[in-house]
This record gives structure tokens, C-alpha cells and sequence, in this order.
């Protein structure tokens, strides 16, 4: 990933790492990111869920612009909530919201937000590198280095690991052309691999 700051993708295997420990989750398994949102004290509604959401925003939400949003994340000083797009498959969903969720791991701030009328913050934009960095995130807490390795050493495809992860092969793809696990996993298969 070009433009992520020297030591920052070891910083996000072991941040996962500590991360998936804290949570009892399998170190080799998928990872409910809702989980997570939990256990940072993030809370994660759907559009259903907003109070006095009208029936025509929700149908403009859910169904006639679904897939122009994926998430909204609002701030209340040190509390967040995220509105996830649950008209996306479990995958992409599951990526969004890992990747909202660094955003608050790593404090970003956004490059323009919006106020509510109730005086809430709506997080709009993060500059390309806040963005970056939320991606590496996301795709390292939910498809970790090691797991990957081992899935792909098998022979798994793309499809299987993203089914494995209960993420999206977009995600999986990713996560294959940022950890050199393709390069390793050829390396031992010609014997020519040392640790």
C-alpha cells in the first residue's frame, strides 16, 4: 500500500493481533467486526434503527441509493456510532464496518465533517493517506497475514478465503498483493523459502 508511513502494516499485525486475543477470537478464523464495535464501545445501528427516520429516507437509503453508501459514522465527543448499509452483502459490510472502525482505533480526524441539527459530528471525507490507513487496518484485523498464508498453501481460492473470512474477494485480493503471501507460498513450494 503506497503512502502508509514507515512500520505502520507491522503495526496493524500486531495491533490485530492484540486485538483478536483480547476478543477470544480464533487467530486463524473470521472475525465479527461487530465484536469489535463492542468492545471499543462503538455502537452500530442500521438505517432501521435511526429514530424518526421517515419511510421515504429509508426506502431512498435501503433501496433506491444503496449502493452509494456503505456507512455513516457520527460522533458525540468520545462516543461513536455507525449506521452500516445492511443492504450490502455480510462481506462487504463486514469490511465496511472494520474499516470505520480504524478510524476510530487510529483517532483520524476527518478532512470535513458536517454537524447535525442536533449538535452531532457526521464524519464525510479522510484525506487518501486516513483512508490508506483504515484499509490496512480493516483488512488486517479481518484477514490476518498468518491465516491468509495457511488458507492459501492449501490450495484455497479467493472465493474460499473471502467465504472462509466472511468478507469480500475484493478484501481477500488485497490482502494477497499486500502481504507476499503468493510470493512465500511459491518460495516453499520450490523449496527455495527461508524463514
Amino acid at each position: 500500500m503506497p503512502g502508509l508511513r514507515r512500520g505502520f502494516k507491522t503495526w496493524c499485525e500486531n495491533a490485530a493481533r492484540g486485538y483478536r486475543r483480547d476478543l477470544g477470537a480464533d487467530p486463524l478464523g473470521p472475525l465479527d467486526p461487530r465484536m469489535l464495535a463492542e468492545n471499543l464501545g462503538v455502537a452500530v445501528w442500521t438505517p432501521q434503527q435511526v429514530p424518526g427516520l421517515s419511510p421515504r429516507d429509508l426506502r431512498q437509503l435501503t433501496v433506491t441509493a444503496a449502493d452509494e453508501w456503505s456507512a455513516a459514522t457520527l460522533r458525540d465527543g468520545d462516543h461513536y456510532l455507525v449506521i452500516l448499509n445492511d443492504a450490502h452483502d455480510l462481506g462487504r459490510q463486514n469490511n465496511t464496518l472494520a474499516h470505520e472502525l480504524g478510524h476510530v482505533v487510529l483517532r483520524h480526524e476527518p478532512a470535513k465533517m458536517f454537524i447535525t441539527s442536533d449538535g452531532l459530528m457526521m464524519m464525510s471525507e479522510y484525506n487518501d493517506d486516513l483512508e490508506q490507513e483504515a484499509n490496512c487496518f480493516a483488512g488486517t484485523i479481518l484477514v490476518p497475514r498468518e491465516a491468509l498464508l495457511r488458507l492459501i498453501s492449501s490450495g484455497a481460492s479467493n472465493r474460499e478465503a473471502a467465504q472462509h473470512f466472511k468478507v469480500s474477494e475484493a478484501l481477500v485480493r488485497m490482502r494477497r498483493n499486500t502481504t507476499g503471501v503468493d510470493i512465500q507460498t511459491a518460495r516453499r513450494r520450490r523449496g527455495t523459502w527461508t524463514p
